[in-house]
């Protein structure tokens, strides 16, 4: 997917699902007794199904929230050519940085890393519903 700016609203409404939607699926439901005290079984399940497996395709792929960042931003220029991507990809990093602890079940790991987590997909979610908010004023 090489970068076009006739196309870059399309990629973000495409980003926007595909992330901003599948990276807190499941996990943006429980409550927040979840994401405090003793860690839960169902967050730890969540958490490993929004993060590890955020884009599942037909062909049986997986992609990790990181992977399909990295596909989508791939050939966008650098900087990147909107704020909000920014702190997106710096979302995404924090995310990536727990991956490996999702991926053995660290429970204590995972435990200690609940409100970085939130906090990023929060941010993720938040700031492409703004930049695709955006972009879709900016058509007109």
């Amino acid at each position: 997917m090489a970068f076009a700016v006739a196309d870059f609203p399309e990629q973000v409404a495409a980003l926007k699902h595909d992330l901003g939607k599948y990276v807190a699926w499941m996990s943006a439901n429980l409550g927040d007794d979840h994401w405090h005290g003793p860690l839960r079984d169902e967050l730890v399940e969540a958490l490993r199904r929004d993060l590890l497996r955020t884009r599942s395709g037909g062909d049986g792929t997986v992609e990790a929230a990181w992977e399909l960042w990295t596909r989508f931003a791939a050939d966008w220029p650098r900087p990147l050519p909107a704020p909000e991507l920014v702190e997106v990809e710096a979302a995404v990093d924090v995310l990536r940085t727990h991956g490996p602890a999702l991926a053995r079940g660290d429970r204590d790991a995972i435990a200690a890393a609940r409100p970085q987590i939130r906090a990023a997909q929060q941010t993720i979610r938040s700031e492409l519903q703004k930049l695709h908010r955006r972009l879709q004023s900016a058509r007109g």
